[in-house]
């Protein structure tokens, strides 16, 4: 049988349906050694193999459909995530790393117009503005969002891969 305090976390997230964050997880759970116990619940969970595991992503946490039975419901389900195109990813990895950044610093690396990809990216919930940079013209200031974190299943921006292993990976492939 399980505690009320768990009840409530497996229940938080699979009524979210997005990452939740430890301020919200906050509210549910007495902040004396929170972290601990949401880390027990996830191992606890995840161990039960349930076809649905607990994933930390965004700096949140989320359920998730498992790998390991995915494929066989995607033909029922579909993929919900639509691909992004080659000059979309080119231009959200470059805000990415370099954020914030500003629409012509994009575009100089690039060396094309962005506005549309950036539109776009916009749109999806990928990027937001955060600011304008002070010079001349104060031009719009772009950078990730949580969004971007939870789409690439990344925890944090300090998972994305360095040049280095960058090049590694295109050598292997």
């Amino acid at each position: 049988m399980y505690n009320k305090e768990k009840q409530l976390f497996f229940a938080a997230l699979f009524l979210s349906g997005k990452p939740l964050d430890l301020r919200f997880l906050r509210k549910i759970f007495e902040p004396i050694n929170m972290e601990n116990r949401i880390d027990e619940y996830i191992d606890e969970f995840n161990a039960l193999n349930l076809g649905i595991k607990i994933r930390k992503v965004a700096e949140g946490y989320q359920m998730v459909t498992d790998t390991s039975v995915f494929d066989e419901l995607s033909d029922f389900f579909g993929e919900k995530t639509e691909n992004l195109s080659k000059a979309a990813l080119e231009t959200i990895a470059i805000i990415a790393y370099r954020q914030p950044v500003t629409k012509i610093e994009v575009e100089e690396i690039r060396g094309v117009n962005s506005s549309g990809i950036i539109r776009q990216l916009l749109d999806k919930n990928l990027i937001r503005v955060m600011g304008r940079k002070n010079v001349v013209g104060r031009p719009l200031l772009y950078c990730t969002t949580k969004y971007f974190l939870e789409y690439f299943n990344l925890k944090s921006l300090s998972e994305l891969p360095t040049f280095r292993e960058w090049q590694e990976l295109k050598q292997d492939n």
